[in-house]
């Protein structure tokens, strides 16, 4: 039931988005673990100037960028699941390169999506790190990018309105640093498993702007 909560909040936020970062940490869930995070990241600009005129030119003006992820742990190495962001939907795997066991963790992902209004599909795929410190709690840093419809900068038609038949096919990145936090309380019911906060700074853009997310995982 509290899945299903989270998806219909996130759902109805979905369409309306762009995404950066990854919000899942770097460590692999382990075998037969599932779980399902909602996520947000919303814009800041280093600057007035900034983000003024992201806001009259609609150039690289970033919107608030929600996301819901499905992992399941396939093995003790290898997480499939689905991601859904940035007007898609689709599925992604994760593979851990260091023994589960160890203290630090090195990852890639890798996924493809299914642009609906665009009917295109696009890429993304990352490298990323962690450590655990203590028993609940690890830092990661990572670098995610892809390639697929530009979300951001849709053309407009003469009515005003997206116009998707013309939307251009772009390559973007970001690095980020993230905590994740697991609570105690995991088992106990409507508590979530896990909380994530991650800074992403997307690269190549004409705007100087951070993104901060947060991240629920149930």
């Amino acid at each position: 039931m509290k899945k299903c909560v989270t998806l219909i909040v996130f759902t109805f936020l979905l369409f309306s988005s762009c995404y950066y970062g990854s919000m899942t940490g770097a460590r692999t869930l382990g075998e037969n673990h599932m779980t399902l995070t909602g996520a947000i990241a919303l814009p800041t600009y280093l600057s007035a100037d900034d983000r003024a005129e992201a806001e009259e030119t609609s150039v690289d003006d970033v919107p608030v960028s929600p996301s819901l992820t499905f992992m399941s742990g396939a093995t003790s190495n290898i997480d499939i699941g689905i991601s859904a962001r940035a007007y898609g939907l689709g599925p992604l795997i994760r593979a851990g390169l260091l023994p589960p066991e160890n203290e630090l963790a090195v990852s890639v992902l890798g996924g493809a999506s299914y642009v609906v209004p665009a009917k295109l599909l696009a890429t993304n795929f990352g490298l990323s790190a962690g450590y655990i410190l203590g028993s609940s709690l690890e830092t990661y840093a990572g670098w995610y990018g892809g390639y697929g419809p530009d979300v951001v900068n849709l053309p407009e038609n003469s009515d005003g309105e997206e116009d998707w038949t013309e939307v251009n096919n772009t390559f973007y990145h970001s690095v980020s640093v993230g905590i994740l936090y697991e609570l105690p309380t995991r088992n106990a019911e409507w508590i979530p498993e896990s909380l994530c906060f991650e800074f992403s700074a997307p690269l190549g853009l004409a705007r100087n702007l951070v993104m901060f997310g947060l991240a629920v995982t149930y």
